[in-house]
C-alpha cells in the first residue's frame, strides 16, 4: 500500500492487481518449497514494455542493462531473500527521480 500511490499513473486496475498476485505467488512458493533447498525471489527488471509505452510512461532500461542486472543479483542472492521482491540495481538510478529506483532494495509493498 506504500507504494500505492506513486502507480495512479497506470490506469490499468489489472495490471497492478496482477503484480500483488505474482507477489503473493512468489511468497507461497518460497515457503511451500524452502526445505527442498528452492530459493524464490522477484524482481523488477526496469525494462521497456509495450504497456509502459501505450500510456506514454517513458521507459526507463533497454533489456540489456535490466538483463544484466538481474544475472548479478540472481548470483548474490541466497536463502535469506527467499520469498522477497527487489528492484534491480543500475548504477546512477538509486536515487532518480520519478516512477522507479534501481536501488536493487526490497521496496515497502
Amino acid at each position: 500500500m506504500t507504494l500505492a500511490p506513486r502507480y495512479q499513473i497506470m490506469p490499468i486496475p489489472a495490471y497492478k492487481i496482477s503484480k500483488a498476485a505474482l507477489n503473493m505467488l512468489t511468497v507461497q512458493y518460497a515457503l511451500s518449497l524452502e526445505k527442498e533447498g528452492f530459493t524464490f525471489i522477484i524482481m523488477s527488471p526496469g525494462l521497456r514494455t509495450d504497456i509502459r509505452n501505450a500510456f506514454g510512461i517513458e521507459a526507463d532500461l533497454p533489456v540489456a542493462a535490466g538483463a544484466t542486472a538481474v544475472l548479478e543479483a540472481v548470483h548474490q542472492y541466497g536463502k535469506e531473500e527467499n520469498g522477497k521482491f527487489y528492484n534491480i540495481r543500475v548504477a546512477g538510478w538509486e536515487e532518480k527521480e520519478g516512477l522507479n529506483q534501481y536501488d536493487g532494495l526490497n521496496p515497502p509493498w
